[in-house]
């Protein structure tokens, strides 16, 4: 596929443990799409692609310090 805007965005793996995880991955796919478009033009919107990456706790640090 070819893609004229890319975004990866780490999140919490155990929000893709969560009985509503296809509703949220969907509004935050949704969404960091629109934002990129009000940016950089509704025109690149077919070709935006939008990832979302698992951050496992036992891999994920705030200021330095692990978040487990």
């Amino acid at each position: 596929m070819d893609t004229n805007a890319s975004v990866i965005v780490g999140i919490r793996a155990g929000v893709f443990d969560r009985p509503d995880a296809a509703e949220i991955t969907a509004r935050l796919g949704t969404a960091l799409t629109d934002a990129i478009t009000r940016v950089v033009g509704d025109d690149l919107r077919a070709g935006t692609m939008v990832e979302l990456v698992a951050s496992p706790p036992e891999r994920t640090f705030v200021g330095g310090a692990l978040t487990v």
